[in-house]
């Protein structure tokens, strides 16, 4: 049976001209989730189509010949809540070309039954995906009953029916993702090599800092056998000339980390690699061990530069502790990208200052500020709800095009914050001067102008998005 799986442009109240000047700035990465589903559907014995749109720029209606041309009989969306009017457009494309819609995503496990109450999507899928989108697209093919699939939801009699939401529990099960069917020459990041690649290691966080939100599969953390992670990297740099890999994981425990670089090194690949990571799971024997392993850079989620707002947020880490981190990782010779959220809860001047601070003290190479905003089912929406910043059913009102209003900010003057946050960070004459002495061609010039630029349209895309309802 033909499946054709789409990741469409995100849009809403965000201009074309921003989002194409992010993408050729920022860079895209491939679509992991939607490509993992894709070779579970081939070694199910499904004919597979992906579209990345992003990565090709495919307007609507280009996006439209595709699936006339591919034929398809089920298509397959995935969104996140700030993505969900894209998603919308891609279904009524789909619907249109006589094609069973199926949304996957974060937003779909959230609001399962607003989802569905739109004409263009048949079914969903909750929790991860491979698993379920196949005995789905299996029990269409076979003409059975829905009932008994974990993980969907499905319309019948005019009413939603959502089952429990399911997560695939041994990860080396799935086969690589299905990078053959992928655009790989159109892939590139400002903080990378290229080409370039995005990995999985491992799935879940155990962590509940209070900004995150997380499925069931989030919570539960697990891991890939390091020797076929190692496997996959062999295989990209074989096939695809890969240079560097990015990977998605939400941390790397450090018994993993250990594993994951030893294998690297007793197979002597050639290649650079980063990584998401928490503060408090690092030390310098393994910053140094994975140094050596290729890593290059890792991603640490900072957050807030001042104690109480770190409790605030329920990090679970200290000021100090962040200090010493980054001072260990400059001297394993790897480089930082910090995060940080500007304008939470309860935040003031003082808290606000310190934070820009603290980025400035720490000095990573590249720095993101994020104004905070309260995702559905988090603490800090728990709180904006009690602050009456924001109705409890704002996100279910979203779902279904009622809510257009945007969401008001904690701090009255939170994107101001943001402005001036990169302004001190990334404007500092000694930064400047720093970042020229390391500067050995054009392509230096051209990757810390584009890594500025990506990081600043990146910072206006994450905006508010407003959806109406066609």
């Amino acid at each position: 049976m033909r499946i054709q799986l789409i990741r469409y442009h995100d849009i809403g109240n965000i201009n074309t001209r921003l989002a194409q000047s992010l993408n050729k700035r920022q860079g895209t990465l491939p679509p992991l989730g939607i490509s993992y589903i894709a070779s579970s559907l081939e070694k199910a014995g499904h004919e597979v189509d992906i579209i990345d749109a992003i990565a090709l720029s495919l307007s609507k209606e280009e996006v439209r010949q595709r699936i006339r041309e591919f034929s398809p009989v089920i298509v397959g969306i995935t969104a996140m809540t700030p993505t969900f009017r894209g998603a919308q457009e891609a279904a009524q494309i789909a619907k249109e070309e006589g094609a069973i819609t199926v949304i996957g995503g974060v937003h779909m496990s959230l609001f399962a039954k607003e989802t569905l109450s739109y004409d263009y999507f048949d079914f969903g899928i909750l929790g991860e995906g491979e698993e379920t989108m196949v005995e789905l697209c299996n029990t269409i093919k076979n003409n059975q009953q829905f009932d008994g699939i974990e993980g969907i939801a499905f319309k019948e009699n005019g009413n939603v029916h959502v089952n429990s939401p399911r997560i695939v529990s041994d990860l080396n099960v799935l086969p690589i993702p299905a990078y053959h069917l992928l655009p790989i020459e159109k892939y590139s990041s400002i903080v990378g090599l290229h080409p370039v690649s995005t990995m999985m290691g491992s799935r879940g966080c155990p962590y509940k800092c209070g900004f995150c939100y997380k499925t069931p599969s989030d919570r539960k953390h697990r891991k890939r056998d390091p020797v076929l992670i190692v496997d996959e990297i062999e295989f990209l740099i074989k096939n695809y000339k890969v240079e560097e890999i990015m990977f998605y994981d939400d941390l790397m425990f450090p018994s993993f980390a250990e594993k994951l670089c030893e294998e690297i090194l007793k197979r002597k690949l050639e290649i650079k690699w980063q990584s998401p990571q928490r503060i408090n799971l690092v030390n310098p024997r393994l910053l140094k061990l994975m140094s050596k392993a290729g890593c290059h850079m890792l991603r640490y989620g900072v957050e807030q530069g001042d104690p109480d707002m770190m409790r605030t947020i329920e990090k679970r880490v200290n000021i100090d502790q962040v200090k010493k981190v980054f001072r260990w990782t400059r001297e394993a010779g790897i480089n930082t990208f910090a995060y940080f959220i500007i304008g939470y809860a309860n935040e003031n001047e003082r808290t606000m200052k310190a934070t820009i601070k603290l980025s400035k003290e720490l000095d990573p190479k590249y720095v993101m500020f994020t104004k905070a905003v309260p995702l559905p089912e988090t603490k800090l929406m728990e709180i904006a709800v009690k602050q009456g910043i924001i109705s409890k059913d704002y996100w279910r009102k979203f779902t279904l095009g009622e809510q257009v209003d945007v969401i008001p900010p904690f701090v009255e003057d939170a994107d101001n914050w943001v402005k001036k946050a990169y302004r001190e960070f990334y404007l500092r004459p000694n930064r400047i001067i720093k970042q020229v002495g390391q500067i050995r061609s054009l392509k230096d010039i051209q990757k810390d102008f584009n890594g500025f630029m990506g990081l600043l349209l990146m910072k206006k895309k994450a905006g508010s998005v407003r959806i109406q309802k066609d």
